[in-house]
């Protein structure tokens, strides 16, 4: 589940776009759009489960939505949901024992710089839940009920967009999610997943 570090998306964004001249108009007020893929990758080691069971998530990607509201060059607000649901594997102590689908809806407030250059790093902060479902169980504790509950957490987010045109945009950015949910086995509580996943991809997007 470790891959290279996510500042690397807004990096090679940010130096794929140096030397661009043409500097696009800054945005006033006003909506926008995207569609885009994400890949959720949970930490590494997630957890003991029953005492004993060490936990691990595996990671998956999904297409995304964004639809967000500039209030103007620098300020914005957005709200970012998978449009189908991600789906993890579960092991215990290595092997395969679950799997599970969740939907997160996360929500920031964003500050974005230079906004009158073709590309708008930007920083953001906000909220997130995420309903989990779909629960099913294999291997060493198959039969049995397994239910992940939802939870909520504190959302960062860094990245840039680059302005094609006025309108246009490509964005490379990545989140991180605290969550963390509690696990029940046949009714009983066995502990807590600290999922807490880095969440990071491409989108193209347009602003009305």
């Amino acid at each position: 589940m470790k891959v290279a570090s996510p500042a690397i998306l807004a990096g090679a964004l940010l130096m794929a776009a140096t030397g661009v001249a043409q500097a696009q108009q800054a945005p006033g007020a006003g909506f926008y759009g995207a569609i885009g893929y994400h890949y959720v990758n949970p930490k590494s080691g997630n957890g003991t489960l029953a005492g004993v069971f060490r936990s691990d998530i595996s990671s998956d990607s999904e297409p995304t939505l964004t639809v967000g509201y500039n209030f103007d060059a620098n300020w914005s607000a957005e709200a970012w949901l998978p449009l189908t649901k991600f789906k993890h594997d579960v092991s215990l102590d290595g092997a395969k024992s679950a799997s599970i689908k969740h939907m997160p809806y996360l929500f920031t407030a964003q500050y974005h710089f230079l906004p009158d250059s073709p590309v708008r790093p930007f920083i953001g902060a906000g909220y997130g839940f995420v309903n989990v479902s779909g629960e099913r169980t294999t291997g060493p504790i198959a039969g049995t009920s397994l239910d992940v509950k939802g939870a909520d957490g504190f959302v960062g987010q860094f990245g840039a967009d680059w302005y094609a045109t006025d309108n246009v945009f490509v964005r490379a950015d990545a989140r991180y999610f605290d969550w963390k949910s509690k696990v029940e086995l046949n009714g009983a509580g066995i502990g807590e997943v600290k999922v807490n996943p880095w969440i990071y991809g491409v989108s193209v997007g347009y602003r009305f």
